[in-house]
């Protein structure tokens, strides 16, 4: 059973650095290790919480809250660390 927060993805960007990045440059399109391709876009939650979130094909895959970045799922159990990686990578 996976539980929140499950698995580490080794991140050289904090959550912070990566959702200022964006927040700054926009929405950036780019690849998984796998050759996934996908948009990470930053946000403001309606609680007013920072997120970016993650989209395939203009629907959202995967979000990050800061509490979530460094591991490979979220708070609601989805994988998000393949994209994650990426983006920091990107950065």
């Amino acid at each position: 059973m996976i539980v929140i927060h499950q698995g580490d993805v080794q991140l050289s960007h904090s959550f912070s650095e990566a959702y200022s990045y964006l927040n700054n440059v926009g929405d950036v399109y780019i690849e998984t290790s796998v050759d996934t391709k996908f948009k990470a876009s930053s946000a403001i939650t309606r609680d007013g919480r920072q997120v970016i979130r993650f989209f395939q094909n203009d629907k959202e895959y995967a979000r990050t809250y800061e509490c979530c970045w460094g591991h490979y799922y979220n708070c609601n159990r989805t994988r998000f660390g393949m994209y994650a990686k990426a983006l920091d990578e990107y950065i």
